[in-house]
């Protein structure tokens, strides 16, 4: 009978070898954390990790815009609230029997409203529409409203409102055009400085009758452009209350793609502990299997 160790040999030193590689991967995984080191370790589940990621990456993008889109919707409101406030100013001004300053008040609330259309939010003018490089309204002084061929000359912004993309299927009109709110006030400003040069002007002292029956007028119409100031300060804050649902929404799903992702990914640090552990003595007992295995020899029982 032919008697050989050779299948015991090759059999114990498969044993070792796969102790080592159970040894080397979960020290793997105790070191990064990770169940492997790239996606060919996850097998099946390497597609669902690669969209995933994907979705995570558009997730978390959408939360950045926003975040981005909300400071300037704040810095927008800001502004719409200087511009009520400059209008509430000029209606004030009308309303005096005192036409001394009138003209000053008038020109105060001018330069107040136009400072504000003028507004930037990081060196781009928030009232230009898609333009946002040029300066939405250029007039500085009423009389070069009074003195312009047209009033539509005086404004530089584009036709088109600014959008924003605040979720991956949404697209929506997030600010308002520099012509669109202040084209009626720059006509009040005209017809009140036409009024001062005329022959029913200046303001100088008590009103007169005439001049009494013109403000009341333009009253009127200073009320009508503070509504359309305060219809547009409605909106921006709708918008701004649409934005932080979406940004609720684009973090909660960020989240949810974070911890699946982790789920898939990362290794159960206990888990990988105790296997290190069985691991490393498995390689022990393998080794020593494998060593006495290798020492066997009939020479002994030959002699």
């Amino acid at each position: 009978m032919r008697i050989s160790t050779q299948a015991a040999s090759q059999s114990a030193l498969l044993d070792l070898m796969r102790a080592q590689r159970e040894l080397y991967e979960s020290s793997q995984q105790i070191s990064t954390g990770m169940k492997a080191p790239d996606l060919k370790g996850y097998g099946n589940q390497a597609e669902t990790i690669l969209f995933a990621r994907g979705a995570l990456a558009r997730s978390d993008n959408f939360v950045d815009a926003s975040k981005r889109l909300a400071s300037r919707l704040d810095v927008q409101d800001l502004a719409l609230n200087e511009m009520s406030d400059a209008v509430q100013e000029l209606r004030l001004a009308l309303t005096t029997n005192d036409g001394t300053f009138l003209m000053d008040d008038v020109q105060s609330a001018f330069s107040r409203f136009t400072a504000a259309i003028n507004t930037q939010f990081n060196g781009s003018f928030i009232f230009g529409g898609t333009r946002t490089d040029a300066l939405p309204f250029t007039a500085n002084t009423i009389g070069q409203v009074q003195g312009a061929a047209d009033i539509a000359d005086l404004f530089q912004n584009s036709a088109k409102s600014q959008t924003g993309r605040i979720e991956e299927n949404t697209t929506v009109e997030t600010g308002f055009l520099a012509s669109d709110l202040a084209t009626e006030l720059m006509e009040i400003f005209a017809r009140i400085a036409d009024f001062n040069d005329g022959p029913d002007g200046p303001f100088d002292g008590t009103v007169t009758g005439a001049q009494q029956n013109f403000l009341s007028t333009e009253i009127g119409n200073v009320i009508a452009a503070f509504e359309n100031i305060s219809v547009a300060l409605g909106k921006n804050g709708s918008m701004q209350a649409r934005l932080e649902s979406a940004q609720r929404s684009n973090v909660q799903r960020s989240d949810y793609l974070t911890g699946m992702i982790a789920g898939l990914e990362e290794a159960d640090m206990a888990e990988a502990a105790t296997r290190l552990a069985q691991a490393q003595a498995a390689v022990q007992v393998s080794a020593l299997v494998f060593s006495d295995m290798s020492q066997v020899s009939l020479l002994p029982f030959l002699r």
